[in-house]
């Protein structure tokens, strides 16, 4: 009998204290979902801190996730991989010419660095160091646009006319972060809202979450889950040193379009399905943007030797246009276009929907120079 209330006691000891363990170990759960005080800070007051929080200096680790299914494209992999998984970065910030970002993976990494004399990328897997002179006018999407600052400033550069509204604060990699709603005007792009989050002093964004039209949850996250203000080491942001057994290699900008442009020119309209050609880059006449804010769409002219596997891999997983030989891939949020028009195909993408998308198919089914 004794045996049993001393088992007894031990028991409701040991459930004690595993109690304590699990309140404990909830903590740090619970500061991150505990609702942040309000900041008191103006959407356009927040929004003009962000537009200058390019002086603010930091590091961090940086998440982000996309869930619209692309599938891989030829020459296109990395670009459609940035919005279609979850991608995880390291990311250390002095200046607007002074940052490094470091894309993980499992037994890869590749780091990006910027420097005020060129860019360097060191491939872990191909131990491998590039450097890049030159300016970049026009180029692919990389990870290092989707860190929170970086994804955030562009967004809301390109949507100067939009509508903000006031947004809940959220404390996001303990900063207790001040929101803003961003509501496109434009009523052909397929994005409902884009919810933002910035540490309300310095205005470094910390959180971004796009919702397409009729979705309930974002389609797409960039947000840290690490954060720390101020400059990072000088020795961090500089890149490794070329020295025997890695590869070295310096290259002019590199840039697919304006190599297309140079092998075969093509002068695109200056209006595109009622979208007027916004764009500005000297020289470059095979991509073209069109129209404003988040309805824009982005068109490049491809040579039929790179555009002819793309138009089979959209045609394979998209569906047909009518009125031209074109196939389009609607995610709800991203529309990826592909239009054959005699011996080149136009790859046309943009957050806009499909009867957008079949204006632009139509449009430059016509062009012929």
């Amino acid at each position: 009998m004794v045996r049993t209330v001393v088992t007894a006691h031990g028991l409701r000891r040991w459930a004690l204290v595993l109690g304590l363990v699990v309140v404990l170990a909830a903590v740090p759960v619970t500061i991150a979902v505990w609702p942040a005080r309000a900041s008191g800070v103006e959407p356009a007051t927040l929004r003009a801190r962000i537009a200058a929080s390019g002086a603010q200096a930091f590091h961090g680790y940086a998440q982000s996730t996309g869930l619209l299914g692309l599938p891989s494209l030829p020459n296109l992999a990395q670009v459609t991989a940035l919005v279609s998984g979850t991608t995880e970065m390291r990311t250390w910030y002095a200046a607007p010419d002074r940052w490094r970002v470091d894309v993980l993976g499992e037994g890869t990494e590749r780091d990006l660095y910027q420097t005020p004399q060129a860019q360097f990328v060191w491939d872990f897997g191909d131990n491998r160091l590039t450097r890049i002179d030159g300016e970049q006018p026009v180029r692919l999407p990389r990870a290092a646009d989707l860190t929170p600052p970086e994804l955030v400033r562009r967004v809301l550069g390109a949507a100067a006319g939009d509508r903000i509204e006031p947004l809940g604060g959220k404390r996001v990699a303990g900063v207790e972060a001040a929101g803003l709603r961003l509501i496109p005007a434009g009523a052909d792009t397929t994005v409902a809202h884009v919810d933002i989050w910035a540490d309300p002093e310095s205005g470094l964004p910390v959180q971004a979450e796009v919702t397409a039209k009729g979705g309930v949850r974002p389609v797409f996250v960039t947000r840290f889950l690490e954060l720390h203000f101020g400059a990072p080491d000088a020795a961090v942001l500089t890149p490794p040193a070329p020295r025997p057994g890695i590869g070295y290699t310096t290259t002019s900008a590199p840039d697919i379009l304006s190599a297309i442009n140079r092998r075969r020119p093509v002068s695109l309209p200056d209006t595109l399905a009622g979208l007027p050609r916004r764009d500005a880059v000297a020289g470059l006449s095979a991509a073209g943007v069109y129209g404003t804010g988040l309805s824009s769409v982005v068109v490049a002219a491809l040579p039929g030797r790179f555009g002819a596997p793309a138009y089979q891999q959209i045609e394979t997983y998209g569906q047909k246009i009518e009125g031209a030989d074109a196939a389009v891939i609607a995610t709800g949020l991203l529309s990826v276009l592909a239009v054959r028009a005699g011996n080149r195909t136009f790859l046309v993408a943009g957050l806009v929907g499909t009867a957008m998308m079949q204006r632009v198919a139509v449009g430059l089914a016509e062009v012929t120079g």
